[in-house]
């Protein structure tokens, strides 16, 4: 009975890795297209760089940003972790 079971058990796992190799190629694939690319399109077509990437700011000697002065606020106080 054991080696019956343990039969069925193996034929399942490479049928079962079969199927997930499959579901992983194909939903990788529709995030990447449905949600990345127009997102990425989108942001080049508006010039929204977050990472500050582009050649506009490579001509600046550091990536340090300024930082704002003055007296914390209570409400930014609460918000410290």
């Amino acid at each position: 009975m054991k080696k019956v079971l343990l039969k069925i058990w193996s034929g399942w796992k490479k049928i079962a890795f079969k199927i997930a190799r499959f579901n992983t190629i194909i939903l990788i694939s529709l995030f990447y297209l449905l949600l990345l690319a127009p997102m990425g399109a989108v942001m080049r077509l508006f010039g929204w760089d977050p990472l500050q990437s582009s050649r506009h700011y490579l001509d600046s000697k550091t990536n340090w940003k300024p930082v704002e002065e003055g007296e914390p606020t209570m409400e930014s106080l609460h918000h410290q972790s």
